[in-house]
């Protein structure tokens, strides 16, 4: 059996250290953690014993015992210290990033939602709190969720990074490194904003992570392989009906407005304007993991996710048809035996498309989302311009979509080489000619197969 000692500081600081003899045997030797807070003891003391008393997984030596939330625990006063002459939270008056970040995300008007929160306390745990660091120095660090926010400096965020890009995940039954969008995503969702708000309550001067040196993190372009030809887009349509009416109409509002899955199973009827042909991105589907369940979000993957946008004439007839004896509130879009439709579920219903292009000699590996990069490449390629599509699409800005999809449209560097062709030559530029019938069409005739 564990037990809990408190300990009194050279600063009159109380913490609370577990003891306890490895495997419950006298004979094995001692082993022992302290902690900051008798909440946090005890909460150690407990994973000890679920062990089979041994140091639990995933808490080294040294970790104070904070790989886990301390809001999960009831608070209970700390039974006193010997020869304890203060309360052991009058030296706590700085506090440790751990609490800052509670002290942020409880915030009345924090913007984010609860289910948010929950995520960035969850990644929080997983990837900050427990990290021990070594500095350029050779100095150990840690663990940083116990680390008064006053000391965690430049160098300990830029060690954090280091850290992060050393460290490796399971996917797929393959161990590979973590990505920079995932290290840029808990800096600038997690750490930042925690140390932004320390600084703006006085707890600290200027936010440390302001000159902090993230890795690259470069958008994938897409290649031409990956995005199917305007001839097999009727025949991706006719087989999707041919699976399944779901199949088709989504496999059509894909084309016609490029949204993401998780935007297009989020689609109310609410959210649709046929008179005036506007359709409004109010949400997606998200999945939380515990419990772990759909539910629809009212935010979406990034602050330009949320949208209205036109809606081309030829998806107007499978819009109202959808939205027939649909409440307001009702989603256009759901799975076979109703509620919201899991990917895993239209997986294998895009499977059987897929087997039907094969058969077909359809060669173009499509996907739903590949359906988007049709979307986007069309317009391009139909001159309209690069902001434009960008917003349609939702992306956080244009450069995003100018990496995804640029190297795709060569007609306007052509344009440019044919200007300063007539330059050079003496001659003046050749006016553009008018846009022909196939250009004009583009937009307004994505869509050519949808039965009636």
């Amino acid at each position: 059996m564990a037990s809990i000692e408190p300990r009194k500081g050279v600063k009159g600081r109380v913490s609370y250290r577990v003891v306890w003899y490895i495997d419950g045997k006298r004979e094995n030797g001692r082993d022992t953690e302290t902690c900051d807070s008798h909440a946090i003891a005890k909460r150690f003391k407990n994973l000890v014993e679920l062990a089979g008393d041994n140091r639990p997984a995933g808490y080294p030596k040294r970790c104070r015992g904070i790989g886990i939330d301390e809001r999960q625990f009831k608070s209970e006063p700390p039974p006193a210290a010997a020869d304890a002459g203060s309360s052991p939270h009058a030296a706590a008056e700085v506090p440790t990033l751990g609490e800052a970040l509670d002290r942020y995300l409880n915030q009345p008007n924090h913007p984010a939602e609860e289910v948010q929160r929950i995520g960035y306390r969850r990644q929080f745990n997983r990837h900050v709190r427990t990290a021990i660091l070594t500095l350029e120095d050779g100095t150990r660090v840690g663990p940083l969720g116990g680390l008064p926010v006053t000391e965690y400096t430049a160098d300990v965020d830029q060690a954090w990074v280091t850290w992060m890009q050393g460290r490796k995940h399971m996917v797929r039954g393959e161990l590979v490194p973590y990505s920079a969008k995932t290290i840029h995503n808990i800096h600038g969702g997690i750490i930042s904003p925690t140390l932004a708000y320390a600084s703006v309550k006085g707890l600290i001067e200027g936010n440390p992570c302001d000159s902090v040196r993230l890795p690259d993190k470069s958008v994938r372009a897409v290649t031409r392989d990956e995005v199917p030809t305007a001839e097999e887009i009727a025949f991706w349509i006719a087989l999707a009906y041919q699976v399944s009416e779901l199949a088709g109409d989504l496999v059509t509002l894909a084309i016609a407005t490029g949204l993401r899955f998780g935007e297009l199973t989020a689609l109310r009827r609410c959210d649709i304007d046929l008179k005036r042909r506007l359709l409004t991105v109010a949400g997606a589907i998200k999945e939380r993991r515990e419990p772990r369940e759909l539910y629809r979000a009212d935010y979406g993957k990034t602050d330009t996710a949320l949208r209205t946008i036109r809606i081309p004439k030829s998806a107007l007839f499978m819009l109202q048809r959808r939205m027939e004896k649909l409440p307001p509130q009702g989603l256009l879009f759901t799975a076979p035996r109703g509620g919201i439709l899991h990917s895993n579920g239209w997986s294998r219903t895009w499977a059987k498309v897929v087997d039907l292009a094969q058969e077909s000699g359809i060669l173009t590996a499509a996907t739903l989302h590949k359906m988007r990069h049709f979307h986007a490449t069309e317009l391009l390629a139909a001159n309209v311009s690069m902001d434009t599509v960008s917003r349609r699409l939702g992306h956080a800005s244009v450069l995003v979509t100018s990496a995804i999809y640029g190297h795709l449209t060569p007609e306007a560097d052509q344009r440019a080489a044919n200007v300063l062709d007539a330059v050079m030559g003496g001659g003046k530029p050749k006016k553009r000619k008018k846009k022909n019938k196939k250009e004009k069409k583009a937009v307004a005739n994505l869509l050519h197969a949808i039965p009636a």
